[in-house]
């Protein structure tokens, strides 16, 4: 039933903000949330904080009794889900692209493969993960950092071929004015970095695994990733020092290529 009535509560939000002439991102700027969070609650799923909501409805200007009756069945759907263990978790396919196109702030890091947003199309398909991210990286008004390890620039999908065009892409990249490129040389990582994961707007994470994509929403779980982020940053190097990883890299790629061949 809690279920139902966030379904409910999703598609009455979307009616209210389609009749007051408002965009999501528009929404999101009234109530002052990241555009993920109206998304998520416009597609029937749960929020951190039912508050949040509430600041959604207050933004939409709808008179006294609606708003009431809104926000009642905001209390009774979170009453009902509350001791959901899966609450703040999704494994819908494609969120991450949704949170990726809406974000404003996304927050990346990888120990073994190229960040998703930076793969190169044949890089993509070696790894089975085709996103193309070069046309968000294009707009100006959106902020990126991304770090990798220097293990991730010398792990060579399939036969390696792929890696000197998307070595090269890293460097192009990095000096992209609305990118921070960072790599952590050598083992000198502050944790031991358990899988890759992106951070968007500090409202949602999203984990890419072998089978499925996992995005967590409860703010606790995002703060906790914000933190781990932020000790990979400082652990990594950036500008030339980063581009001269990478570039040292290339080369070694080539010897072990020439060698073979």
């Amino acid at each position: 039933m809690g279920a139902e009535r966030l379904q409910e509560i999703g598609r009455e939000l979307r009616r209210l903000r389609t009749a007051a002439g408002l965009s999501g991102v528009g929404l999101a700027a009234r109530a002052g949330v990241p555009q993920p969070t109206v998304s998520r609650v416009e597609t029937g799923r749960r929020v951190a904080d039912p508050e949040v909501v509430a600041r959604l409805v207050g933004a939409l200007d709808v008179g006294p009794a609606e708003a009431e009756r809104l926000l009642g069945l905001v209390r009774e759907a979170y009453a009902e889900t509350s001791r959901r263990v899966d609450a703040g978790v999704s494994f819908r396919d494609g969120s991450g692209v949704e949170l990726l196109a809406g974000a404003r702030v996304v927050r990346a890091f990888e120990a073994v493969v190229v960040p998703r947003l930076l793969r190169t199309a044949d890089y993509a398909a070696e790894v089975g993960a085709v996103v193309d991210g070069s046309s968000v990286l294009e707009d100006e008004g959106r902020r990126f950092v991304v770090v990798m390890t220097e293990a991730a620039l010398r792990t060579w999908p399939g036969s390696g071929e792929c890696m000197a065009r998307q070595l090269a892409r890293l460097v192009e990249v990095s000096g992209l004015a609305n990118v921070r490129f960072g790599v952590v040389p050598g083992a000198g990582v502050p944790r031991v970095p358990l899988h890759g994961f992106s951070v968007y707007d500090d409202a949602a994470v999203s984990v890419e695994t072998f089978t499925r994509e996992l995005t967590l929403t409860d703010a606790d779980e995002v703060r906790a990733y914000v933190e781990i982020f932020e000790g990979f940053e400082r652990a990594a190097v950036f500008g030339d020092e980063a581009r001269r990883l990478v570039e040292r890299a290339g080369r070694d790629l080539q010897k072990v290529l020439s060698s073979i061949h």
